[in-house]
């Protein structure tokens, strides 16, 4: 059976953007991905990695939706 990571999520700001509020997603405390906003919209960007990500779908709904709301109001 394949062993299950940790997934988290850290709400920051980025010191390359002027200090904006930013998501980092970790795997095993590994960043992954980032969500920012970008010219009014939320982006998601994934890292490239070499293996696969299985990803828990009700965590990450969860995680978009906080995103959602937390960076919208900038």
């Amino acid at each position: 059976m394949k062993e299950k990571g940790v997934w988290s999520a850290d709400f920051g700001n980025d010191p390359y953007d002027d200090y904006n509020l930013i998501v980092e997603i970790l795997y095993n405390e590994k960043d992954v991905a980032i969500i920012r906003k970008i010219d009014g919209q939320l982006i998601l960007q994934w890292y490239a990695k070499d293996s696969n990500l299985e990803v828990p779908v009700d965590w990450f709904l969860g995680l978009l939706e906080e995103a959602k709301v937390r960076l919208s109001y900038e």
